[in-house]
């Protein structure tokens, strides 16, 4: 009588191969998360997941370009990585967007500058300023010539936006 054979875990495997971890040294360690995982997650089927972790690995290493991915470590951060994808990039995440005058950017479109004789909507300079409603700190910088850069004061600035 022949022994049926066990269906195969895909998900066990994306774990091992995703954090390198060896399938007997860890079984114990990859049994342990995934059981983490599988409750985290609603995925049920095993090759679905799989695909999933496989995700979630990268995500954990864009989040963690220099932390090791472990199979606990997955495990722990399985939300974390998702949510943090998730985010919008690019943004100014601690910016006060109650500030109507920049929407939280801290800095204002002042003026286009063409290039040369060309017209000023097809090549152009963007000249920006601090904002002058939120923007308070010194935003004064020294440039690589050692010369150092100053913005102009905000009723300047108000004055340029208008013009």
């Amino acid at each position: 009588m022949a022994v049926p054979m066990k269906a195969r875990e895909y998900d066990f495997e994306a774990l091992a191969e995703v954090t390198g971890t060896d399938w007997t040294a860890g079984r114990g360690e990859l049994n342990a998360a995934l059981k983490s995982i599988r409750a985290q997650s609603e995925i049920t089927d095993s090759y679905l997941l799989s695909a999933e972790i496989h995700e979630r690995a990268k995500m954990y290493r864009a989040l963690f370009p220099n932390v090791a991915l472990t199979p606990s470590a997955l495990a722990k951060h399985w939300k974390r990585v998702f949510e943090e994808a998730e985010r919008p990039k690019g943004t100014n995440l601690h910016a006060d967007l109650g500030c109507e005058t920049c929407g939280g950017d801290k800095f204002v479109l002042v003026n286009l500058r063409a290039v040369g004789d060309k017209d000023v909507t097809a090549v152009n300079f963007e000249e920006w300023a601090p904002c002058p409603d939120c923007n308070h700190g010194d935003v004064s910088f020294w440039r690589p010539d050692g010369t150092k850069f100053r913005p102009p004061d905000p009723a300047r600035v108000r004055e340029m936006m208008r013009g």
